[in-house]
């Protein structure tokens, strides 16, 4: 894929975001952007709505698109689907390709990006954080030149793709900052910046680490996920291919949905028709 208009959205979490770009002689224009709401559940009573609404400040068509990236996750269970089915459906309908992005590669990027003006970036290391209930996180954590390297969707090895040294993961807030103590005693010269929403609600465990070596976030709005940041990493896999048709698209849970635990114990039937073990 190279040239072409671009719609993107992430609903993963409160605050969802749609932006529109154009890819010309290989750079990346920005066009439009657009916010939904800060309630999940409102996400699908306004995302085609905010579509249709970026779409006309952008003065495009929808049949003009050459493709959707949308945020895949981790995130919220009703969020993600919601994005996800809507990205389906019209890519589908119109006979284009979809982009999967990492909504916490999007996250980071935010900060990253940010970071890009400070001498001492090179060896700082990140850690973002949304909330997975549950007692856990969602977590990208690496250095920061790891997560600059990210683009779109972890595929295992992939060159260009996924930084080395690059973890997503679900796991308790504890663990995260054990993570990354252990990280920073293995560099002394390292600095470390850490957030998301997640972060924001738990103050107290970062006072574990060394706060000589924290960098502060100055904007607020860095703990959430920015339409710019998204723009960029759908352009980044566009650069590199990183597409599938939409059949290919899938969500992020990094585990698995309370329902498929529930059926996965017996606690649910697999299908209200059939019984298990029954037959028709």
């Amino acid at each position: 894929m190279t040239d072409g208009r671009y719609i993107a959205w992430d609903t993963s979490s409160l605050t969802g975001i749609l932006s529109a770009f154009e890819v010309v002689q290989g750079a990346l224009k920005p066009v439009a952007t657009w916010s939904l709401s800060l309630e999940t559940s409102k996400h699908s009573e306004r995302l085609l709505w905010s579509l249709d609404t970026v779409l006309q400040s952008a003065g495009w068509r929808i049949d003009q698109l050459s493709g959707i990236a949308v945020g895949v996750g981790p995130g919220s269970f009703t969020g993600l689907r919601i994005g996800i089915t809507t990205a389906k459906m019209l890519a589908r309908t119109l006979g284009i390709p979809v982009i999967p992005v990492s909504s916490l590669a999007v996250l980071a990027r935010g900060a990253s990006a940010w970071l890009e003006d400070r001498e001492d970036t090179g060896s700082t290391r990140i850690l973002a954080a949304t909330d997975a209930a549950k007692g856990e996180w969602f977590v990208l954590s690496g250095s920061w030149k790891s997560v600059r390297e990210c683009v779109a969707l972890a595929e295992g090895d992939l060159p260009g793709v996924w930084g080395r040294g690059v973890r997503e993961e679900v796991i308790p807030p504890e663990v995260a900052v054990e993570e990354l103590l252990a990280k920073l005693e293995q560099n002394p010269d390292a600095c470390w910046i850490a957030f998301g929403q997640s972060v924001l609600r738990y103050p107290d465990l970062l006072k574990r680490l060394p706060q000589a070596r924290r960098i502060r976030i100055e904007d607020p709005e860095l703990h959430r996920v920015q339409a710019s940041a998204l723009m960029r990493l759908a352009f980044e896999a566009v650069q590199q291919g990183v597409v599938r048709s939409p059949s290919g698209l899938r969500p992020r849970y990094l585990r698995a949905s309370e329902a498929e635990i529930n059926l996965q114990k017996g606690r649910i039937l697999p299908s209200p028709v059939h019984p298990r073990g029954g037959k028709s």
